[in-house]
């Protein structure tokens, strides 16, 4: 088949055992409202565990694409695959096909034709070098993934590369609008170089793009306080009413733990929480805010 053919050339690089395919799937009626490119992928394969079930693509049938690592494997409507996790997901393959060609790519850099890891380990973790190839790998194959620009990003911010890191994940949002992790550190890294009203947004479109609730209330009050901190008091409402429809205990939660930390001495970590609440509730947090603030002081005097 003229599908899938690098995917191929890749499995056959390992010995039996690091890779598991299914048989062909010969039943066409069980094909029948697939995708297209994941019914072609089944007429070769059906289901796949890959590098001793590090990737896995389940059996024709099943409710998703199958799993990895990071979490569970999507394809949507639109013929990308997604990894979702409890918080939101993120596409990792403009195709199937992509998907699976840099998943070989990259784990190929960590494993060799045996299914032994090659020495590209640093302790327990892969050397920062393999990690930079694996996403440099990964870009190359499908640049049109999201999630390879966040990693992306994500190095260049250990480097201290901020302003590389910012146009990493601009790209990522502009590929992926629901990337809440790419958001998140955008909109982190235009906070700390003070563009507030733009953080604000960013952090407004990661509480959007995120399904657990905690951390979507949470995003939302990093809208609203970097709504405030901008003079905006309407984006602050409207980002503070998003805090509550989605966990309505969140600000008591945040005084609850601006309080421990202050009995524990950490001034620094009770501000960051009590500003945070204050943000979505000002006149609750007050005191608590004020608090913070005097113990956070007396240590910088001290």
């Amino acid at each position: 088949m003229a599908f899938f053919d690098r995917f191929r050339t890749e499995l056959a690089k390992y010995e039996d055992g690091v890779h598991d395919v299914g048989e062909p799937v010969s039943d066409e009626a069980k094909l029948q409202g697939l995708q297209p490119q994941l019914a072609d992928f089944y007429r070769s394969w059906n289901g796949a565990r890959l590098f001793a079930d590090t990737i896995v693509i389940a059996p024709v049938g099943s409710a998703t694409l199958g799993e990895w690592p990071a979490g569970m494997l999507e394809l949507g409507g639109d013929g990308k695959v997604r990894s979702r996790d409890e918080e939101g997901a993120i596409v990792v393959g403009s195709t199937l096909e992509k998907f699976l060609a840099a998943m070989m790519a990259r784990e190929g850099l960590l494993v060799d034709r045996d299914g032994e890891f090659k020495e590209v380990f640093d302790e327990d973790d892969v050397t920062p070098r393999v990690r930079d190839k694996q996403t440099r790998a990964a870009l190359k194959i499908d640049p049109d993934a999201a999630a390879w620009h966040l990693e992306a990003a994500e190095r260049a911010f250990d480097d201290g590369d901020e302003p590389e890191a910012e146009a990493a994940l601009a790209r990522a949002v502009a590929l992926d609008e629901g990337a809440a992790a790419a958001w998140t550190l955008l909109g982190a890294l235009q906070r700390r170089s003070g563009r507030l009203a733009a953080a604000a947004a960013s952090f407004g479109r990661a509480a959007e793009a995120t399904t657990a609730a905690a951390v979507r209330a949470e995003l939302a009050a990093e809208a609203a306080r970097a709504a405030k901190e901008a003079g905006d008091e309407t984006a602050r409402a409207a980002h503070a009413k998003a805090v509550h429809a989605a966990d309505a205990g969140a600000v008591a939660r945040w005084l609850a733990e601006a309080k421990e930390r202050l009995d524990a001495g950490d001034g620094e970590g009770a501000l960051n929480r009590a500003t945070l609440a204050a943000a979505v509730a000002p006149d609750e947090a007050a005191d608590v805010l004020r608090d913070a603030r005097v113990r956070s002081k007396l240590k910088t005097l001290g």
